[in-house]
Order: structure tokens, then C-alpha cells, then sequence
């Protein structure tokens, strides 16, 4: 159980993994709300993304020079990890209650209204600041104490308070840790019952939200004019969410599993207790575990925001559905990667005493089932983000394929390309992206 002792290296990927997740939602948020800033829609999603974005960031003050000495930085980043946090679970519930005004339920079309429209998306956040504020000042959902713990190896630890008074439960946690195992700072805090709560109904009004969306697919395919193109809108938002729910599944059935080995609630104070206390198997094996959930949510969401910005844009920006094939395919293996490249040091430390052994064996591995696997990706991908081509682009990379049949594109065959384009009313940077696709096709076969 060496290997599971500490996580430090995950657990810093993880906080940063987080950060770069945030600022991935961020610029979808502003591509979406770009591509067409006077669509409701356009917007609506937008404003999502952000609080989703944020809703991945909770673990960044962890990865950001977390120790007492910059007490000051930490006090900044507090609001974000409470206030701004928690502002964006309750809003983002909020905007997912809204899905049937922006896509049609046949159940629920009164909601489908233009009025409705042009406010929802903001009127969701500014409800979710208000509902926070007002119930921030209840003692169910206040952080009122926090202390740091402070540990030099083979001293007893020292509490040292950050905010609120000194609570016994602190003195219970230092006690549990018992002498020092390494050098360390961390904090302890309240645990209100009502953030968990926030965090826990979230899950669920997911599952709301998805069978919104599922129905949406249906109510657009029935009647005498079925709407293809918004079916297959609803379908990205679908497989978007339908992620994060398996995610979020995922997650929720992890901790239920973490709080029956550890016969109770589990908080953050337990985590610091599993981290730095007396090590036995159990408490590493809950440690690694909870650590591990903590990758779940971050990891959903930025699929879940990919496959909302495929929704938002596939008829708008040009080439978006490969982009964000690739986008996938280079995170996805770039991620596995890096968490095998941690792991493998991880245990190849507990075994033999040198960790950057095992982080060499993982690399050259993955070097050399590169292709396979990114063979095995791209079909994934190509699943989830199928391309969306006009029957305008679709009929020049036909006439383009036919052409190249030969792998030469003689004069004659260019002007006769030419007139297809124009015929079309396709301009000088599709037909490009058009002919790049069909190049890169020509490579990954």
C-alpha cells in the first residue's frame, strides 16, 4: 500500500488538470458566444459552460502554493472555491431546468417561448447569486472555522487557526493523525451539511436534464415535418450529458462505497486524517479511492462541455465536429498518458525504490501502440461528433474523392472543381478544410 501513501503527483494533476478544464470551458464559452452573440441559445449555452467550467475547478487552491505562509492567496481563493463554487452548482441547476425553454418538449412547449428566450440565461445566475446569498448565512451551509495543521516530521502537529475559533473536532484531527510522518501544511474546516447536499442534488437534476433532452429528440422526429438537424442537436446535447450522468453515477456510487468501509459520512478532515495519519491498509485503500473521485467530475465535464459546444456550433462554425475529434483524441491519450506515466512511478517507488523507472517503461509502451490506440480513439470520437457536412460540402468532397482517385489533381480537374464550388457557393477556406479532411482521412488509413 506504499504506493497509495501520499498521491502527490496525482493529486497535483488533478488540480491543475482542473485549472486547464476551467479555462477549456471558459473558451468554448466565448467560441459559442462569438460564433452568434445575439442567439438565445447561443448564449444560454455560454453561461452554462462557464458555470460548469467552474463546477471542475473546485480542487485549484490545493495546487496553488497551499501552505501558511500564503495564508493571503488562500483567503482569495477561498471565495472561489465557497461562493463562486457553489453559485455555479446552483445556477448550473437552474439552467438545466431551463433546457425545455431553448429545445422543445412536446410535453412542455408552453416553456418553448421566444420571451422565455431572451431572459432565461440570465436570469438563471442572478437568481443562483441571490438563492446563495440568502442561504450562506444559515449555520446548514456556513464554513464558520478552519485551522491549518502544520507538521514538521516526527513532531506532534500544531493547529494554527485560519478563521471562525478552535472546535474540538480540531483537536480530535490532530489526534487521530498522531506524530508527524512527513513535512506538511493543510487545513481543516467545518463540514455544513447543506454543501453536501448542493453537490449531491446536482446528479440528479442532471438526470432531469437528460431526459428533457431525450425527449427533445423525439418531439423534433414526430409530425408530419421532422426536423433532422435540431434531432441532431439534441442528440450532442444528449451524449453530453448522458457523460457527465454516467460520470456523476459513477462518482456518487464511489462515495456511498467509501462511506460504508468507513461507517460514516466522510469529509475533507477524514481525507487529511487517511493522508497523514497512522498508515493501514484500509485507510490507504479509502485514500486512494477518494482521491479518485475527486477525477471523476472534472473528467465529465470536459466531455460533457465538448459535446454542448458540437450542439451549439456544428451549423454555425465550419469544421467544428473535427476539431473536436481531434481535440478528444489528443486529450483523451495525452490524459491516459500522463495518469499511467504518475502511476507507474507510483508503484515502480513501492517496489524497487526508483520511480522514474516505471515512468520510462509506461512511455515507451505507450510509443509503441500509438497508432492502435489512436485508431481506437478516433472511432470513439467519430461516434460521439459524427461529421456534419452540408449537402453542398458533402457534394464537393465526392466530386473531390472521385478526383483523387489517382492521387493526382490534374488542371482540368481543378477547374472542373472550381465550377463545382461556385455552383455551390462554396468559399476558398471551406474547400480547403474540405480537401485537409480528405488528406487526413487518406493518413489514418
Amino acid at each position: 500500500m506504499a504506493a497509495f501513501s501520499d498521491l502527490f503527483g496525482l493529486r497535483m494533476i488533478i488540480s491543475w488538470g482542473s485549472l486547464v478544464i476551467l479555462l477549456w470551458c471558459l473558451a468554448l464559452s466565448a467560441l459559442v458566444w462569438r460564433a452568434r452573440s445575439d442567439g438565445y441559445e447561443n448564449r444560454f449555452m455560454s453561461v452554462l459552460l462557464i458555470c460548469e467550467g467552474i463546477k471542475a475547478s473546485f480542487l485549484i487552491s490545493t495546487g496553488i502554493l497551499y501552505i501558511r505562509k500564503f495564508e493571503w492567496l488562500q483567503d482569495i481563493l477561498w471565495h472561489w472555491t465557497i461562493d463562486v463554487f457553489f453559485i455555479a452548482h446552483i445556477t448550473a441547476m437552474i439552467l438545466y431546468l431551463c433546457m425545455p425553454i431553448y429545445y422543445r418538449l412536446n410535453r412542455l412547449t408552453f416553456m418553448y417561448r421566444p420571451g422565455f428566450k431572451k431572459h432565461a440565461w440570465y436570469l438563471g445566475p442572478i437568481i443562483g447569486i441571490i438563492i446563495w446569498l440568502t442561504i450562506v448565512r444559515f449555520d446548514f451551509f456556513y464554513v464558520s472555522d478552519a485551522a491549518w495543521v502544520v507538521c514538521a516530521k516526527g513532531s506532534t502537529p500544531e493547529l494554527q487557526i485560519w478563521f471562525g475559533s478552535h472546535q474540538p473536532w480540531m483537536d480530535d484531527a490532530v489526534t487521530q493523525i498522531g506524530t508527524c510522518s512527513a513535512d506538511f501544511e493543510t487545513t481543516i474546516t467545518t463540514q455544513p451539511p447543506g454543501l453536501w447536499l448542493i453537490v449531491l442534488a446536482s446528479p440528479f437534476v442532471s438526470v432531469i436534464a437528460l431526459l428533457f433532452i431525450r425527449s427533445s429528440i423525439k418531439s423534433h422526429l414526430l409530425g408530419e415535418n421532422p426536423d433532422i438537424n435540431k434531432s441532431l442537436t439534441s442528440r450532442s446535447l444528449y451524449i453530453g450529458f448522458l457523460g457527465k450522468v454516467i460520470g456523476a453515477v459513477f462518482w456518487f456510487s464511489l462515495l456511498i462505497f467509501i462511506f460504508a468501509i468507513h461507517g460514516g459520512q466522510v469529509t475533507f478532515v477524514d481525507e487529511t486524517i487517511w493522508r497523514y495519519g497512522d498508515p493501514n491498509g484500509i485507510e490507504r485503500i479509502k485514500y486512494f479511492l477518494w482521491t479518485l473521485s475527486l477525477l471523476v467530475t472534472p473528467v465529465a465535464i470536459a466531455f460533457e462541455a465538448m459535446m454542448f459546444v458540437h450542439a451549439t456550433l456544428k451549423d454555425t462554425v465550419f469544421g467544428i465536429d473535427n476539431n473536436l475529434r481531434k481535440t478528444f483524441r489528443n486529450a483523451l491519450f495525452t490524459g491516459f498518458g500522463v495518469i499511467a506515466f504518475i502511476v507507474g512511478s507510483e508503484l515502480m517507488e513501492a517496489f524497487i525504490g526508483y520511480g522514474m523507472a516505471g515512468g520510462v517503461i509506461v512511455g515507451i509502451s505507450l510509443i509503441t501502440i500509438r497508432n492502435p490506440i489512436l485508431g481506437i480513439l478516433d472511432r470513439v470520437s467519430g461516434s460521439f461528433i459524427p461529421s456534419t457536412h452540408t449537402p453542398e460540402e458533402a457534394a464537393y468532397l465526392d466530386a473531390y474523392t472521385t478526383a483523387m482517385e489517382d492521387q493526382i489533381i490534374t488542371p482540368e480537374e481543378r477547374k472542373l472543381l472550381d465550377t463545382v464550388a461556385a455552383t455551390y457557393g462554396l468559399n476558398a477556406r471551406i474547400i480547403k478544410q474540405l480537401e485537409a479532411e480528405y488528406e487526413e482521412m487518406l493518413e489514418e488509413e
